[in-house]
C-alpha cells in the first residue's frame, strides 16, 4: 500500500511541475486558458503513458535493480518531495532528475553498487537535450515563420496558430506520458490498468498545484507568441521524443526552458537572467535533494527494521 501510494504521489508531483512544460507555452501565449491546459494534459499523457515509454521504463527500473520494493517506494516518496517543495516556489524542476538522484542515493544507503555508467548517459543527456531542443526551435522558427506570412487573411492566420499551439502542447503532453510518467511505472512495476490511473493522477496535480509553474514557463523567462510558442514547444517536444528512442529519461523541463531561451536569443529578446538562473540553479538542487532525502529515510526505515 505505501509503493501505491507513493507511485500516485510521484505521478500527482510530476502534474504539479512538469506539466507547465507541455502547456505553459500556450497558456503563456494566451492561446488557451488553464482549465483547457490542464484538459490536454489528462487526455494525451494517458494516451502517452498507454502507448509508450517502454524503453525509458526500462532504463528506469534497470537502476532500481536490487532495492526492495520497500526502498523503491521511498525513492518516489523522497523525489516527489522535492518535486512538490519547488512546486510551492513555483521551479520548473526536473522529475526526471530527482527519481535518478533519489535512486542513486537509496542504493547508496542499502550499499548497491550504482549503473554510473548508466546514469553517466542520462547527465550528459541532460546537458544535451535543452541545446537540441534550442536548436530544433530555431529550425521550425525559421520555417514556420515565412509560411505563416504568406496567409494574408488574419482569422485564417490566428486560426492556423492557434490549432499548431494546440497540437505542439499535445504532443508534449503525450511525451509527459511516455517520459516523465515512465519514471513512475518504471519504479512501480505498474501494469496498463495502473498507468491509466497514474495518469489520471497527473492530472489531478496539474489541476491542483501547476498555475505558478505555468506562469514561470510561459510568461516569466521571456514573453511568448503565438509563432515563437508553437516553435519552442514543438521543438522541445521533438528532442524528449529523440531521447525516448534511445531509453533516455530526459528532462522536459531542461527541454522546454532551452527551446524558449534559445529561441528568444536567436531573435534578438532579452531573457530574464534573474529567472532562468534560477530555474537552473533548481536543476541542480532536485537531484541533490533528492538524493539526500532518499539516503536518509532509507537509512532511518533500514534502523527501524522496516
Amino acid at each position: 500500500m505505501i509503493g501505491i501510494a507513493a507511485a500516485f504521489f510521484m505521478a500527482w508531483a510530476i502534474g504539479a511541475n512538469d506539466s507547465a512544460k507541455a502547456v505553459g507555452t500556450a497558456v503563456g501565449a494566451g492561446v488557451i486558458g488553464f482549465k483547457r491546459a490542464v484538459l490536454i494534459i489528462a487526455v494525451f499523457t494517458t494516451i502517452g503513458a498507454l502507448l509508450g515509454g517502454s524503453s525509458v521504463s526500462g532504463t528506469i527500473s534497470g537502476l532500481a535493480g536490487g532495492l526492495s520494493s520497500g526502498e523503491v517506494a521511498l525513492t518516489l516518496l523522497s523525489a516527489a518531495a522535492a518535486v512538490t517543495v519547488a512546486s510551492l516556489w513555483g521551479k520548473p524542476i526536473s522529475t526526471t532528475q530527482s527519481v535518478i538522484g533519489a535512486l542513486v542515493g537509496a542504493s547508496l544507503a542499502v550499499g548497491l553498487s550504482v549503473d554510473w555508467s548508466t546514469v553517466v548517459r542520462i547527465v550528459l543527456a541532460w546537458f544535451v537535450s535543452p541545446v537540441v531542443a534550442g536548436l530544433l526551435a530555431i529550425a521550425i522558427y525559421f520555417v514556420y515563420k515565412p509560411i505563416m506570412r504568406r496567409i494574408k487573411c488574419l482569422k485564417n492566420l490566428e486560426l492556423t496558430q492557434k490549432w499548431l499551439v494546440l497540437l505542439a502542447s499535445a504532443y508534449a503532453s503525450f511525451n509527459l506520458g511516455t517520459n516523465e510518467l515512465a519514471n513512475v511505472v518504471g519504479l512501480s512495476g505498474s501494469g496498463v490498468d495502473w498507468r491509466f490511473f497514474l495518469a489520471v493522477s497527473l492530472a489531478f496535480g496539474a489541476l491542483t498545484f501547476s498555475r505558478e509553474v505555468i506562469i514561470t514557463v510561459g510568461r516569466d523567462i521571456v514573453p511568448l507568441g503565438p509563432t515563437s510558442a508553437f516553435a519552442s514547444q514543438f521543438g522541445a517536444a521533438l528532442s524528449v521524443t529523440l531521447a525516448n528512442i534511445f531509453g533516455l529519461p530526459v528532462s522536459s523541463g531542461q527541454a522546454i526552458v532551452g527551446a524558449i531561451s534559445g529561441l528568444a536569443l536567436y531573435k534578438g529578446e532579452k531573457v530574464n537572467g534573474e529567472v532562468l538562473i534560477g530555474i537552473v540553479k533548481s536543476w541542480v538542487r532536485a537531484p541533490l535533494s533528492a538524493g539526500f532525502i532518499a539516503y536518509l529515510m532509507v537509512l532511518l526505515f533500514s534502523a527501524a527494521g522496516f
